[in-house]
């Protein structure tokens, strides 16, 4: 355990102790309260012995649990209570005062708070037994960058009976994955903690998979504007990697993969995951312009200050390209000679012209198209361009320049399906440059036959390979593959190099 850590499980300590709250007013309680405190005690007993069996953990644990779901509210009231008692440290005094100490929270910060009753667990890391009821914090409003519904935080209430005559516990709400332990009167336990449960609450990685293909085909219908949105509250300590889906996708794709990263220990502590959301079927740069203005708006707002890192899957790997890459005006000229004679704020010129951005320190291409794929020309590519409906306000806004665009139709504007062909002008100028920071592929492969000539069923390995990336990892999986163990294994190798390079600033 690290000094701060230390450090602050000892002030939880101090304010569990010395706290003497009165949240059960005694008289007409009392007998109730101190059956209570009784009960809690020899549940607290059993999970501090080391010699308890796992059954009478589980026992004392479930027995825990639902006598503090029970006392709920009472129990958040005492945790919000400011500390009557002049501790050495007071720090439930400082939380309830509004002052920051890290780890311990006041109840108010959090519109509701819900128990954890039945949790689900498919990644084991992302709980721990021990003591103390896991609860799930909701924060509405959060921010521009807040979920739709608003953040979902991990969240424990730990109640340790006091065994005053004047009241039942004290009580306080921590965060799991900072306050790891408690010392009790029994010896050191461990903070039971639940990560999963807040992840399946929240709403930050979009709407269900079925809405990617209503985006896809009439965008009009996609809710509000291109956006970032965070998984949890900003942090400025950790490194943001930004998630990028894509054709006929959410972000609700990354699900299984968020989950297997976070629960590696050394990943949630240093990373944040962020997730872009955008309807799928515009023209590919133009995608690729809002993600670099998402990206602008965010950093500014934030203030970010480390370098990000993008995984783009499928078309969310061409738009991360774009982001590393430059494309003068020369090389724009070349698809599309009249570019030259628009303002440099021309949405199409700014599409088409771009540098790499500064503050990306990695890029990580998963089932990415970089020289297309025969899907868009096939006669699934063609049955779902004549489906797809372009919203009124783009083909308004952008009407007037549609013969600029790359792999336009006729003058009209060309759907996202279009520029994945590997007829796309745009892909052939992006492939010819080189990505400005550390590159890494990972590719799919369903086995049928050698290398050099196989597929993930979408995408070629002849279009996924690119010659400058730093690693390629194959994996025995198909387009939808991104969870596989080895893709995981690989990003989190990917993940865990970059906590051993010097951190860099912004420039």
């Amino acid at each position: 355990m690290t000094d701060p850590v230390r450090g602050t499980a000892a002030r939880l300590f101090l304010c569990l102790l010395l706290a003497g709250c009165q949240s059960f007013p005694p008289p007409a309680d009392r007998l109730e309260t101190q059956a209570l405190a009784a009960r809690l005690d020899a549940a607290l007993r059993v999970l501090a012995a080391p010699r308890s069996s796992d059954q009478q953990r589980a026992q004392a644990d479930a027995e825990y649990r639902n006598l503090v779901a029970s006392h709920l509210p009472a129990l958040l009231a005492d945790a919000a209570r400011p500390d009557p008692v002049q501790a050495p440290v007071p720090a439930r005094a400082l939380v309830a005062l509004g002052h920051d100490q890290p780890g311990i929270y006041a109840p108010a910060t959090f519109t509701d708070i819900a128990p954890v009753m039945r949790p689900g667990v498919t990644e084991p890391g992302l709980h721990r037994a021990g003591l103390g009821l896991p609860v799930v914090g909701r924060i509405v409003p959060g921010g521009a960058n807040a979920p739709l519904a608003g953040y979902h935080v991990p969240l424990t209430l730990v109640a340790l009976p006091n065994h005053s005559a004047a009241g039942c516990c004290d009580a306080a709400l921590v965060d799991p994955d900072r306050i790891r332990s408690v010392p009790t009167r029994y010896g050191k336990v461990a903070v039971a903690m639940d990560l999963e449960a807040p992840l399946d609450a929240t709403r930050a990685t979009g709407p269900r998979h079925s809405a990617g293909l209503t985006n896809l085909l009439r965008p009009e219908r996609f809710r509000g504007q291109p956006r970032i949105a965070f998984l949890a509250p900003f942090d400025p300590d950790k490194t943001a990697v930004v998630l990028v889906h894509g054709l006929m996708s959410t972000p609700r794709m990354w699900e299984p993969l968020v989950k297997a990263l976070l629960a590696d220990e050394a990943i949630r502590t240093h990373y944040q995951f962020w997730f872009f959301y955008y309807p799928t079927s515009q023209p590919v740069p133009l995608s690729a312009l809002q993600l670099r203005e998402a990206l602008d708006d965010t950093t500014r707002a934030h203030g970010v200050h480390r370098p990000i890192i993008l995984v783009g899957h499928s078309m969310g790997g061409i738009l991360a390209r774009v982001q590393v890459s430059h494309i003068d005006l020369d090389a724009a000229a070349a698809i599309s000679p009249p570019i030259t004679s628009l303002p440099d704020t021309n949405p199409v010129r700014r599409a088409l012209v771009f540098t790499p951005r500064a503050d990306v320190s990695r890029v990580i291409f998963m089932f990415t198209p970089h020289r297309g794929s025969t899907f868009a020309t096939n006669s699934i590519g063609a049955w779902g361009i004549r489906l797809i409906r372009l919203p009124e306000t783009l083909v308004g806004e952008l009407a007037h320049y549609a013969h600029l665009v790359p792999d336009s139709i006729d003058g009209s504007l060309p759907t996202s399906i279009h520029g994945l062909s590997p007829q796309s002008q745009f892909l052939r100028l992006l492939d010819g440059t080189r990505p400005s920071v550390p590159a890494h592929s990972i590719i799919g492969d369903r086995g049928r036959g050698p290398l050099a000539t196989s597929s993930d069923g979408v995408v070629p390995y002849s279009s996924a390979h690119i010659d400058t990336a730093e690693s390629e990892v194959v994996v025995p999986a198909g387009h939808g593959g991104i969870a596989h163990p080895l893709a995981i294994a690989e990003l989190r190798r990917i993940l865990h190099r970059g906590l051993t390079e010097a951190p860099a600033k912004r420039p």
